[in-house]
């Protein structure tokens, strides 16, 4: 049935994009696919890459301009600095050491197709496809790390913090965590591998505890190439210890706003930290809960439960 209707939508986003590039074929029958930034993405490049666009339609980048937390963070990009990350022009065409140009049109369609892979004469692939309507044209910068720097260091700093980590020291790129292959299509997964996906991020932090001198110690140990939690303040790591039936101690990890008088307690990239919790007179159980929350916004009960543990003192 899962199957069925994966066909069926993918049959249906195709309709669409067919009917979306038809008239703008209509419209420009001249002007190449890749100068289509001011399109849509179904109608710019979604009528051949139907399985991609679908899973870019599920990521952040898709929503970078319409999520309701940025629009709130960014009193509706009133703070003009925002902009030109969250409706981005082409990454090539400004370079990769500096913030892209603002794109003032179409901004619904936030990091779009072409925010990533346009050029001057075609599109970025990972190999060159002859007489494809595109131009599809082998561009090795497409897969390197600082194709990433223009939209995450200038404000967030994730790229300062990923060049500090074992994962740069060892050549392993943003995308070999954050796009890795998919195993039904040639290509990488252009979905949700980020902070709102509870399996990806689970997979970025290694943690333990045990009961020892009188205390609960919990390990943690940081597995991303970047601070975790990741590069925005919203993002928040809440780690809950209760004894018996008592209200639970919690630390909470996130990095703090600007102007807020608070440390950035994040883990930093590979950093092992051990936290430790007094065992409280007469207690008999411990428990640890860790929660993820990736946005504000977000119900309480949307938060990410990473794990938990119990343990009878």
């Amino acid at each position: 049935m899962a199957r069925r209707e994966a066909v069926a939508a993918l049959a249906l986003l195709g309709l669409a994009a067919a009917c979306a590039a038809g008239i703008a074929d209509e419209q420009e029958p001249e002007r190449p696919p890749h100068e289509r930034i001011d399109l849509p993405s179904i109608a710019a490049c979604g009528g051949c890459h139907q399985e991609v666009y679908a899973e870019w339609s599920q990521s952040l980048h898709a929503r970078a301009w319409t999520n309701a937390n940025v629009r709130a963070a960014t009193n509706d990009f009133a703070k003009e600095s925002c902009r030109p990350c969250h409706s981005p022009r082409s990454v090539f065409e400004t370079g990769f050491d500096r913030r892209p140009d603002y794109r003032d049109f179409n901004q619904a369609d936030g990091v779009h197709c072409l925010s990533c892979h346009g050029l001057a004469d075609g599109v970025a692939a990972a190999r060159t496809i002859e007489g494809a309507p595109c131009r599809p044209r082998y561009e090795p910068r497409l897969l390197e790390a600082d194709h990433c720097y223009p939209c995450h260091e200038p404000t967030h700093q994730a790229f300062a913090e990923y060049e500090e980590s074992d994962a740069f020291a060892l050549g392993i790129r943003c995308v070999d965590c954050h796009m890795q292959p998919t195993t039904h299509r040639r290509g990488r997964s252009h979905g949700p591998n980020g902070g709102l996906n509870p399996d990806f991020v689970k997979r970025g932090l290694d943690w333990s505890a045990e009961l020892a001198d009188g205390e609960v110690r919990l390990t943690l140990r940081n597995r991303t190439g970047h601070k975790f939690p990741g590069e925005i303040p919203s993002r928040s790591l809440l780690i809950e210890v209760a004894f018996d039936d008592a209200p639970p101690r919690t630390e909470l990890l996130r990095k703090p706003r600007r102007g807020e008088d608070r440390a950035d307690n994040r883990l930093t990239p590979d950093e092992v930290r051990v936290l430790a919790f007094p065992v409280p007179p007469d207690a008999s159980r411990a428990r640890v809960r860790l929660y993820f929350r990736p946005l504000p916004l977000l119900p309480v009960e949307e938060s990410f439960l990473l794990g938990e543990w119990s343990g009878e003192l």
